[in-house]
């Protein structure tokens, strides 16, 4: 899924940081880091050059550690790429990405993850990283698949929870991904799992009603998965 080819250890909060491409589109860059959540402080913003939005005056501080190893992560593809503007937060607070340019970014308890590719029509890009917790993914199904799809995931060579763990997070990507063009909030029901081929680490997800001129019902988008030990990362290219 992705081919690596530095891995750095910058600071005591960005433990582990490692620079690379979408194996598949190598025009895609990415950057997977890990990080210190519970020895985040204020002032790490300031010595990591990241500035400190308004909007996160009210968040808790596991809120900002978050923030800042995301945007961490996305300033490091723009400078490798010779841009030296920053993404800032937009009013839906979604990211705003440099002129030029487009890309993804998410994280969980201790990584984050960011992608970047140079801008162009009807780009997208959408990435995700999710913790597997099987419980949970047991309990809250209900709320993000259907019952054909359940079935689907149920007869797969994969544990059923991982499974259900790699829709709810390729169902992200695609907010991620289609946001932009659809430029309003949609929820799961918005598309449907109709293909996970185990073999490939793909999926296909179907759009279940009409999103934006040329995101109409029926419409197909393939993404990728690949599965560590304790997380899940899906992509849309």
């Amino acid at each position: 899924m992705f081919t690596f080819a530095k891995h750095i250890t910058p600071s005591t909060f960005i433990y582990q940081q490692s620079l690379g491409v979408v194996t598949r589109h190598p025009e895609v860059s990415v950057c997977l880091v890990a990080f210190d959540s519970p020895g985040y402080r204020d002032a790490l913003f300031t010595q990591l050059s990241i500035a400190f939005p308004d909007g996160l005056r009210s968040a808790v501080a596991k809120r900002r550690a978050d923030y800042l190893a995301g945007r961490y992560a996305a300033r490091q593809l723009l400078q490798n790429a010779g841009c030296e503007s920053a993404v800032t937060m937009g009013a839906d607070r979604a990211p705003v990405w440099p002129a030029g340019w487009w890309g993804s970014i998410s994280h969980t308890e201790k990584w984050a993850i960011a992608i970047l590719a140079p801008y162009r029509a009807n780009i997208r890009l959408g990435v995700d990283i999710e913790t597997l917790r099987p419980e949970v993914m047991r309990e809250i199904a209900t709320t993000f698949t259907t019952a054909s799809e359940r079935n689907l995931l149920d007869t797969r060579s994969l544990p059923y929870e991982t499974a259900l763990l790699i829709a709810f997070s390729a169902k992200e990507s695609l907010f991620k991904a289609l946001y932009p063009q659809a430029q309003h909030i949609f929820g799961f029901e918005a598309a449907k799992l109709c293909g996970l081929d185990p073999q490939q680490n793909r999926f296909t997800l179907e759009l279940t009603s009409p999103l934006a001129p040329g995101l109409h019902a029926g419409y197909r988008i393939h993404g990728d998965y690949f599965i560590a030990a304790d997380s899940v990362i899906t992509l849309i290219v």
